[in-house]
């Protein structure tokens, strides 16, 4: 990809539509908060996050032991849940309009994944609640093409080739065509 990410983000809204990209949609997200540290500041996050998605929250634990930082190997330092495509799409909106329909080119991997956060959980439409306090979220898109099963089915799983995977490209000229409304012609997302 020897493109500069204005000349591709030019291209893309120039495209014709003979030039149109496999079916590409959301396959799933996860929303997380990382505190660094348990204890009841991690219990007052997943408070936080199942009030955002109405699910029950996941811990995640340290996978190794960092002496300056307080942390042991398996202590609990994080919370997650993981999405469906409608409110994973319901929660990149309301993320996108926070952040103006504008991202930036890192946000965007070459491995299918875009991801986005905030800095206050209060910006999504609640109210500040002493008790609970403020936290910022991480939002993780990973997006398929039809056929991704075949690597994860129990009965002949099989790798998928090169034009099955999503690219980066096409991850962009999906962000795009998706919120074309709202998405500046400018130099960045």
């Amino acid at each position: 990809m020897n493109k500069s990410f204005t000349q591709l983000i030019q291209e893309i809204h120039h495209r014709e539509p003979n030039k149109i990209f496999g079916n590409v949609t959301i396959s799933r997200s996860t929303l997380s908060i990382e505190v660094g540290k348990s204890g009841n500041l991690l219990y007052k996050s997943a408070k936080i996050l199942k009030k955002v998605t109405s699910q029950i929250p996941c811990f995640g634990k340290a996978k190794t032991t960092i002496k300056s930082f307080g942390i042991r190997k398996g202590e609990y330092i994080s919370c997650y849940c993981t999405l469906t495509p409608k409110k994973t799409f319901l929660l990149l909106f309301k993320f996108l309009k926070l952040k103006n329909f504008i991202l930036k080119e890192s946000s965007f991997s070459f491995n299918s994944t875009f991801g986005l956060g905030i800095k206050d959980h209060l910006d999504l439409g609640f109210s500040y609640s002493q008790s609970l306090g403020i936290q910022g979220l991480n939002l993780n898109v990973l997006l398929k093409k039809p056929g991704e099963r075949i690597r994860y089915r129990k009965k002949m799983k099989r790798k998928i080739g090169c034009k099955q995977r999503v690219k980066k490209e096409e991850l962009l000229y999906w962000f795009v065509q998706t919120f074309q409304e709202y998405v500046p012609k400018t130099d960045s997302i």
